[in-house]
């Protein structure tokens, strides 16, 4: 199976969504834990926040329809809602246009210019606003022109004015991690957990951070440690039932799964990590009928590549073979261009034997991203088992050319080339395993192979009548395996040699 596409694709369900829209979309990562109003900073202020709020036509509750209005794509309407609040203020109520910004910026607007420009505003009027400068922040990286640049400027000056602010240390390190430089991401994500050992949200970024690094003992103890300081729900519980599956944590895993799915049935992550988790710990038939339930709950919309590659994974393990390769097509119709339906269709037609239609998917990956070696090999292998070793050997070339001290590539030739060449006449195959052997240095390793190549040898020269080449060759193999009737047999022979 093809890792990657599960790992991201768990992160990304489990971690980054929430109600269905990107959580890298609008700068939150922790749910409701971050979703308090970042303009309100007084016990007073609150007080009047809550009291503006029900009142539809104070400015603060005009900004409450306005954000409203986004998240139902209005934006018009948003806009004009937006305008009467900072009408109703003559343009100099500084929270305000905060809280019109805060509604821009968490609503998944794309357009953020309007955010941008009233938190500009703010910020030159009030230099000493830290939560201005990250929302600002949050402002110039979720527009729909990416500017990463004036996004850590504005992270950098809002721990100018405040370096005790742990959520701008936490936006810095966010940011590294989409760079991916890792070394300052954990820089700046030690910094704050520094500036505040209680802000859970930063406890999840590191837990996806070590997730990233493959350090996964560190990566547990940190999800563990974000859910017990974060609010117990259902999302908490399912990004913590992911990293115990990520973890292969397989059994805590399942209770918290299970647990969700009690309180959340129709929690997407968990549901497809249902039917993966029965997979991966081989109850078939559970994960057939949890992939199913799935795949009849969530249209083709809210899938990912990795729930095809499960599914037609889970249908050949109950023996529907034909079936996973219509899954595989499924998934394809969808996203004819992503390589992974090809791949996987290859090796499906290549279980079934049908050589054919796996060359033909072969190619149509190809044709959409340059092979790898181990594609290359396939492809190669594939042409091997349709008979056609000459194009299995013009293949395998391609790899011993781009990688000539590959051992392995060599050897292939040979087994294409010694096919051309059944009877041993023309000795194809001799330069090929000859040149396996030069490489093939750690005898352990190679052992299997190494006898070929050497009985191959041994019989190349008999049949030459070069006794002592071909002894040469039969007394490797009788080292490597001193029982192995071929080498018994051809040095047998070699003394019955006139």
């Amino acid at each position: 199976m093809i890792k990657n596409w599960k790992t991201y694709g768990v992160l990304a369900a489990a971690f980054f969504t929430a109600a269905g829209a990107s959580a890298h979309s609008n700068g939150l990562r922790s749910g409701k834990i971050e979703q308090t109003l970042l303009v309100i900073q007084s016990p007073q202020e609150q007080v009047n926040f809550a009291s503006n709020a029900v009142q539809d036509n104070s400015p603060a509750g005009l900004v409450q329809q306005g954000k409203k209005a986004l998240e139902q794509n209005k934006l018009a309407e948003a806009q004009q809602l937006f305008d009467k609040a900072l009408s109703a203020t003559k343009n100099k109520d500084n929270n305000i246009k905060l809280m019109i910004g805060e509604a821009y910026v968490t609503s998944g607007v794309k357009d953020l210019s309007q955010a941008i420009k009233l938190l500009e505003e703010v910020v030159s009027k009030d230099t000493k606003n830290a939560n201005a400068y990250v929302l600002l922040g949050d402002a110039y990286l979720h527009n729909k022109t990416v500017d990463g640049g004036k996004a850590m400027a504005n992270y950098d000056k809002a721990i100018a004015v405040d370096n005790k602010f742990a959520k701008a240390h936490l936006r810095k390190g966010q940011l590294y991690v989409q760079s991916r430089n890792f070394t300052q991401a954990k820089e700046a994500l030690d910094a704050a957990v520094a500036s505040d050992p209680n802000y859970a949200p930063t406890y999840l970024e590191l837990a996806e951070l070590y997730y990233r690094a493959e350090q996964f003992p560190k990566s547990s103890e940190y999800i563990k440690k974000y859910v017990s300081m974060a609010e117990n729900t259902p999302e908490t519980r399912a990004k913590y039932a992911s990293i115990l599956y990520l973890t292969k944590d397989y059994a805590n895993a399942m209770n918290e799964i299970q647990n969700v799915l009690k309180s959340d049935p129709n929690n997407i992550a968990m549901n497809r990590l249902l039917a993966y988790t029965y997979y991966d710990t081989k109850q078939y038939d559970k994960a057939l009928a949890a992939m199913q339930a799935y795949f009849t709950k969530y249209d083709e919309s809210k899938r990912i590549p990795s729930d095809y590659e499960y599914y037609a994974n889970i249908l050949v393990e109950n023996k529907k073979p034909q079936e996973a390769v219509a899954v595989i097509e499924q998934g394809k119709k969808l996203d004819p261009k992503n390589p992974l339906y090809d791949d996987l269709l290859a090796k499906q037609y290549m279980s079934l034997k049908n050589y054919p239609k796996a060359i033909e998917a072969y190619k149509s990956k190809f044709a959409v991203t340059p092979p790898t070696n181990t594609d290359l090999f396939y492809y190669g292998y594939t042409h091997e088992l349709n008979d056609d070793y000459k194009t299995a050997d013009s293949v395998y070339a391609i790899i011993t050319t781009n990688n000539p001290t590959y051992a392995y590539g060599h050897f292939w030739r040979a087994r294409a080339n010694s096919n051309l060449d059944p009877e041993t006449k023309q000795g194809l195959a001799k330069p090929h395993y000859e040149e396996f052997i030069k490489l093939a240095t750690d005898k352990e390793k190679y052992k299997k192979d190494l006898i070929t190549a050497n009985n191959y040898l041994g019989y190349y020269y008999y049949l030459k009548k070069d006794k002592a080449n071909a002894t040469k060759h039969w007394q490797e193999v009788k080292t490597l395996d001193p029982t192995n009737a071929d080498a018994s047999n051809g040095l047998n022979g070699l003394k019955a040699m006139k």
